[in-house]
């Protein structure tokens, strides 16, 4: 009680000095709190904060051409590299995926997971960058570092692991690969992208076998009987099935390893004629060597290629719009091709749209509860009007913090926003109590303030306590609710200043005008 009197010694001076001067203090606060909303505007935004796991998820990616045998090679010398940080406790690979599974991976995508030691005392933004910088030295790989949860989000999301994915879409694939190599090389000067890779659309070795039909009809066999001695010969067929015990194997038939494993062994495949005769696949095919597409990647019907990167040192906001930008500007698309972003930056850009609309709709929803309650639109109106001054202290806590905008920060900023409207509302119900007791207005204002002393600071205090082990504490997992925690407890302190000495100004000024325009219409009247 007796810091509370202190308190409330120190504010009533100060409140009378901004009653009697409401010019001096619009202005300040003008001053105040149009340089930190265009501040506001300048931060960059984010889809989320980063997570500390306890652990990276690289994505190692190899040409399309390369056997199992290189790719396994490289891999265990990134394996190597790892081991040798003083931070890494584990490191676990996985190599491909199987294609009956609802997510397939080719043999040259690996997913690597390095564990951390719980006690380090680097940041993950500098094991990262040590990370990067050595398996640079690492020829014909290229890695893209996420962590286990982020990448499942991200794929449930936006369907790729990558903070931006530029999606190039048209029906040519050469034609994609020309123009992913052109867009990888516009955007390689942008600020803050690593990882850049393009899919490899083509480049895989592949036979193609084109039967003749007029060789095959001299030995009276159909083209379907050339390709299916093909595919028994090459793939294989299950022709029957053993039972050893309780255990089942299948019978496949097919060629030794060394004669189907190279070109020459199988142009001089023999095939069965009608007549008994064995005539070799070269005489009844063209068989050729060539380079196919490695795969052929669909989204809603149309064939596309992405161009990937990681985004470090920098917000994903900016970074997406410069390379927006460049493409719009730069990259030649023709007719039948265009190309959009996706990645974590889609995700972000959805969330931004989602939150957009729920906050819009508060807004419209809490003008009509203050419209319901008090009964006056121009009161309502004021009390959403001057809200905003009071999350200059959210904007400046991010700042100082070097947080970006993002779906716990923007949460954040609404969560301000229902405390700043309840206690307006609070002061403004107070006041009308005490004009309908019989006093002034400039004395109901006076006394409403520095009645709602008290239950303000122990708003603003117990949201504060509640919120500093958000902000504090380094746990795993605070990482995703710490923006949150900046924007209301640096907006608290803004908020608090404000509903304390700006709105009872703004307040009294309103409620005198709208009393001076009542007169004036009743002496009209009149």
């Amino acid at each position: 009680m007796l810091l509370l009197r202190k308190v409330k010694q120190w504010y009533a001076p100060l409140l009378d000095r901004c009653l009697r001067h409401p010019r001096l203090v619009a202005l300040v606060t003008v001053l105040v709190a149009a340089p930190a909303i265009a501040l506001g505007l300048r931060i960059g935004s984010d889809f989320m904060p980063q997570l500390d796991e306890g652990a990276f998820l690289l994505q190692t990616v190899l040409p399309a051409e390369a056997a199992l045998e290189e790719v396994d090679r490289l891999n265990h010398r990134v394996e190597d590299i790892l081991r040798t940080i003083p931070e890494v406790e584990d490191v676990v690979r996985r190599t491909g995926r199987a294609e009956r599974t609802e997510d397939p991976m080719p043999h040259t995508l690996s997913d690597v997971l390095v564990v951390l030691k719980p006690d380090r005392a680097r940041r993950l933004e500098q094991l990262e960058a040590e990370m990067r910088e050595k398996l640079e030295g690492v020829p014909g790989i290229a890695v893209l570092f996420t962590t286990p949860l982020g990448m499942r989000i991200d794929e449930g999301l936006g369907g790729t692991p990558a903070d931006i994915s530029v999606r190039i879409f048209g029906p040519d694939l050469d034609e994609l690969s020309r123009l992913a190599e052109q867009a990888e090389a516009l955007i390689r000067g942008v600020h803050g992208l690593t990882d850049l890779r393009a899919e490899q659309l083509t480049g895989l070795p592949q036979l193609q076998i084109a039967v003749n039909r007029e060789a095959t009809s001299r030995v009276g066999l159909a083209p379907g009987d050339v390709i299916r001695a093909v595919r028994i010969g090459l793939v294989g067929e299950e022709g029957s099935q053993i039972w050893i015990g309780q255990r089942r194997f299948d019978l496949v038939l097919r060629l030794r390893d060394d004669r189907r494993d190279t070109f020459d062994a199988i142009r001089t495949l023999l095939i069965d004629g009608h007549d008994g005769t064995r005539i070799p696949l070269g005489q009844l095919a063209e068989v050729t060597q060539t380079f196919g597409p490695a795969a052929i990647r669909r989204e809603a019907g149309t064939r596309r290629i992405a161009v990937e990167a990681t985004v470090t040192g920098r917000d994903l906001g900016s970074t997406a719009s410069d390379v927006r930008r460049i493409l719009t500007e730069q990259l030649k698309l023709p007719s039948g091709y265009f190309f959009d972003l996706g990645g974590r930056v889609e995700s972000q850009a959805r969330a931004s749209r989602a939150l957009t609309l729920a906050i819009g709709a508060a807004l419209f929803g809490v003008f009509v509860l203050l419209l319901v309650a008090l009964g006056s639109a121009v009161e309502a109106g004021m009390i959403l009007g001057t809200v905003p001054i009071a999350f200059v202290g959210g904007i400046l806590a991010l700042l100082l913090a070097g947080e970006t905008w993002n779906v716990s920060s923007l949460v954040g900023l609404i969560g301000l926003f229902g405390i700043a409207v309840q206690n307006s509302l609070v002061l403004v119900t107070q006041t009308r109590g005490l004009l309908a007791e019989g006093r002034s207005l400039p004395q109901a204002v006076r006394e409403a303030s520095i009645g709602r002393v008290r239950p303000k600071l122990m708003t603003a205090g117990t949201a504060t306590l509640g919120l500093l082990p958000m902000l504090v504490l380094r746990f795993h997992g605070t990482e995703i609710e710490r923006p949150l925690a900046v924007v209301m407890i640096g907006g608290l302190v803004t908020s608090t200043l404000f509903t304390l000495l700006v709105l009872p100004t703004f307040y009294l000024q309103v409620h005198g005008w709208l009393e001076r325009r009542a007169q004036v219409a009743a002496d009209a009247s009149s």
